[in-house]
């Protein structure tokens, strides 16, 4: 064999040795198999995530469906039920609510409706409204009643025991004066210059805080006296206080007795004994009280004490 024959059988046979037998799998990097299978996890798990998202909008959209076809069609309001009270009526309420028959039962502001029931209708103390599936709206208020009542510019303002301001009469214009007025039965009239502000709805405010004290000892004195009907009862036929000069205290007891009770502290105490001496006194009695030596009180007859208020004339005299 030449040598040229030679060289080329050998490089065949150095080809052959190299080749991969038939059937068997071609060597693999492990690197690059680790790599593939990572892709494959993400790949299923990237599918996954997006049928449950596509699973949560079909929900969600069902539900919505759900929903509005409901309030569409099923909660409609049909039954308004409004508690009773002794200042408003049932229409009055409704009106004031803003809430109508046919509306949907929760697309209702309930926090406005409160509010606009407070603003308008202005001795309401607390409201409650209570919606009752498929179709009824309750409707509870709670009002406030007069206690005090004070003239300024013209205008009768009626104040509660919360100090809320809750209604105005007017005086000037309707054809009555502030001397012929007559307030509502069962309110003190309080006369003073210490008020700062005073609006329909919202509660009063003092420059001096002396004032609102003294007022609101008066109310104390009115609920502890509840068990006491004499006393109970006596508070009630108080007409007026004038507390325009704190140190000079005056109250019209039933048009009958100028109670002098001096300076304002004590106005508890002051009071209890005026009903003391009042109760020691005969039914037909009138005149001046004068309670500003603390527990040593004096009574003087006075006749015109009585035609003095009831003209509303100078009653401090």
């Amino acid at each position: 064999m030449s040598a040229a024959a030679r060289r080329y059988s050998d490089n065949r046979e150095t080809e052959n040795s190299y080749r991969i037998p038939k059937g068997s799998k071609k060597p693999q990097n492990s690197k690059t198999s680790k790599s593939s299978k990572n892709k494959m996890k993400i790949r299923k798990a990237g599918a996954k995530i997006k049928n449950f998202v596509f699973a949560v909008f079909v929900l969600a959209g069902v539900t919505a469906i759900f929903l509005f076809l409901t309030n569409q069609y099923f909660f409609k309001i049909k039954n308004i039920n409004i508690s009773e009270n002794d200042k408003y009526s049932y229409d009055q309420i409704l009106k004031a609510s803003g809430i109508n028959m046919g509306e949907e039962l929760y697309g209702i502001d309930l926090k406005k409706a409160k509010t606009k029931i407070k603003e308008m209708l202005t001795y309401t103390e607390s409201v409650n409204i209570t919606q009752i599936p498929p179709s009824t709206i309750n409707i509870d208020i709670k009002t406030e009643k007069g206690f005090f009542g004070v003239m300024l510019g013209g205008d009768y303002y009626i104040i509660s025991q919360n100090f809320k301001v809750i209604d105005k009469i007017k005086i000037v214009g309707n054809g009555i004066t502030e001397s012929n007025f007559t307030p509502p039965e069962n309110i003190i009239t309080f006369e003073t210059d210490a008020i700062k502000k005073c609006y329909l709805g919202k509660k009063i405010e003092f420059t001096d805080d002396d004032i609102f004290d003294f007022l609101k000892n008066i109310i104390t004195l009115f609920n502890d006296s509840k068990d006491n009907k004499n006393n109970g009862d006596m508070l009630s036929v108080i007409n007026s206080i004038d507390i325009t000069n704190k140190f000079k205290v005056v109250m019209n007891y039933g048009d009958r007795f100028l109670v002098k009770f001096g300076i304002f502290e004590n106005i508890s105490s002051k009071i209890l004994n005026t009903f003391e001496i009042i109760n020691e006194l005969p039914d037909y009695a009138e005149g001046i009280i004068d309670m500003s030596e603390g527990r040593i009180a004096s009574f003087r007859y006075d006749e015109n004490v009585s035609k003095l208020y009831k003209s509303n004339k100078n009653r401090h005299n």
